[in-house]
C-alpha cells in the first residue's frame, strides 16, 4: 500500500520539564520530531491545503508547550503529541521522539520515542486510564 508521508524535523521549543532539582530551575531546550504516515486512498486528489496533513498546526502545538506548566515526565509531552496528530482521523501511523539537548554535558541528547498506529495507540489508551 502507497503512503504519504508527513515529518517534522528537529522542532526546537523550549519547555519547563524534568524531575530533576537542576530541571526545575527554569526551562530546556528539547528536539522533536515527527512523522506520520498517511494512507494514499485518503488523499488521491490534493488541490488545496485542506486535501493534506498540514504540518503547521503540529509545529504550533509543540511550540505551545512553552507556555505550559512544568511537567516533570517527558512521556507526557510524548503522549499529548501523538493524541494530537492522531485527531487527524487520515492519519494511519505515528512515530514521534523528544530529546532533551542539555541534560548530560558528555551527552549530546537523551530521550524518547514511539512508533505506533492508530488501532494500536487506542489499545493502549485504553490501558493507560
Amino acid at each position: 500500500m502507497s503512503h504519504y508521508i508527513c515529518s517534522i524535523v528537529d522542532a526546537h521549543a523550549t519547555v519547563h520539564l524534568g524531575v530533576h532539582a537542576f530541571e526545575k530551575t527554569g526551562p530546556q531546550d528539547i528536539l522533536v520530531n515527527v512523522t506520520l504516515t498517511i494512507p494514499f486512498s485518503v488523499m488521491r486528489k490534493i488541490k488545496h491545503l485542506g486535501d493534506t496533513v498540514d504540518y503547521e498546526p503540529i509545529r504550533d502545538f509543540i511550540q505551545s508547550w512553552s507556555k505550559r506548566e512544568h511537567v516533570e515526565l517527558i512521556e507526557h509531552l510524548l503522549h499529548d503529541l501523538v493524541d494530537f496528530c492522531f485527531s487527524d482521523a487520515r492519519v494511519a501511523h505515528v512515530e514521534a521522539s523528544i530529546k532533551k539537548t542539555a541534560v548530560f554535558s558528555e551527552v549530546e541528547a537523551v530521550g524518547i520515542g514511539i512508533s505506533t498506529t492508530r488501532n494500536d495507540w487506542q489499545q493502549l489508551q485504553g490501558a493507560r486510564e
